[in-house]
């Protein structure tokens, strides 16, 4: 891997980022407001052809359940 490359933006740990009940649809983010049956960081890197820029660290006191 080349020294100026970037890691791809992972959606797991990501305060956006949830899993839907929906076997059709089983991820989604909050921020872009969709659910899709691929990880929303491929969908974003296939729609814009960037990386996400929203990516927010879920902050230790969120345990992925509201």
């Amino acid at each position: 891997m080349a020294d100026n490359a970037q890691m791809p933006v992972r959606c797991h740990g990501c305060a956006y980022f949830f899993i839907t009940h929906e076997p059709n649809r089983p991820y989604g983010c909050t921020k872009f407001g969709f659910k899709a049956k691929k990880l929303p960081a491929t969908i974003v890197i296939e729609t814009t052809g960037t990386q996400c820029a929203y990516r927010k660290t879920r902050s230790s006191g969120q345990n992925g359940r509201r």
